[in-house]
């Protein structure tokens, strides 16, 4: 009894070890861009494409972003290594524009892969995206500015994610939300000062370069964050 008990002990880690293998094997898609994925702040973190079989989002890296999106751009045919990855709660974000908004409707017919390697066989040309490493941390460059705030950027769960100036992104961490949320009310301008990310490869759908704050002035009071 102890021995067959044991043979199915066995048995069962090395099925559980085979389905694991297997849930990590890469494959290879291909189809139609259709659009663009991004982040809480969005920075472009995936790809939405349009398979035989349906809709597929390749996520990946967002400092990968400006090389992915040279060689996949919205409605060319590309092929992709890719390989399962569970799908994430939020897709798109709302109230930013950019290409392809997915609907709640859409979701439960989508697979979710994370991004290897992508090849645009009209452009002849491939990326592995193990070639580039997430660029070293870096403080960034220490900017002063004010202007008028546009808009209040937020999660698809409504949570304030950062504000948009003239200017800039000024992406916000939740304790600074906290913090500051209710004295923007009615707001029309805004000084801040902060640093300015300046590594390389990051897309953000704004358009605007990506600001981590340290103070920001409303109503001519300064706070620090």
């Amino acid at each position: 009894m102890k021995q067959r008990l044991h043979t199915l002990f066995v048995l069962l880690i090395l099925s559980t070890d085979l389905i694991r293998v297997f849930a990590h094997t890469p494959t290879t898609v291909s189809g139609r861009v259709l659009g663009y994925l991004s982040n809480r702040i969005g920075d472009y973190d995936g790809l939405r494409l349009q398979t035989s079989v349906g809709e597929a989002h390749l996520l990946f890296p967002p400092h990968t972003a400006s090389r992915i999106l040279k060689l996949a751009a919205t409605g060319q045919r590309i092929q992709a290594d890719v390989e399962p990855q569970p799908g994430r709660p939020e897709l798109a974000q709302p109230g930013l524009g950019g290409p392809g908004e997915t609907t709640e409707t859409d979701r439960s017919t989508i697979t979710t892969y994370r991004l290897i390697r992508l090849r645009n066989q009209t452009l002849g040309t491939s990326f592995q995206l193990a070639d580039l490493p997430p660029p070293p941390p870096r403080q960034g460059q220490l900017i002063q500015t004010e202007g008028p705030l546009i808009s209040k950027i937020h999660s698809g769960q409504g949570q304030l994610t950062a504000l948009l100036t003239d200017k800039y992104l000024i992406e916000l961490k939740p304790h600074q939300v906290e913090q500051i949320s209710s004295l923007l009310t009615g707001v029309q301008r805004l000084g801040v000062t902060g640093f300015e990310r300046t590594a390389d490869g990051f897309v953000n759908r704004t358009g605007r370069p990506v600001l981590h704050p340290t103070t920001l002035t409303i109503r001519g009071q300064t706070f620090a964050l």
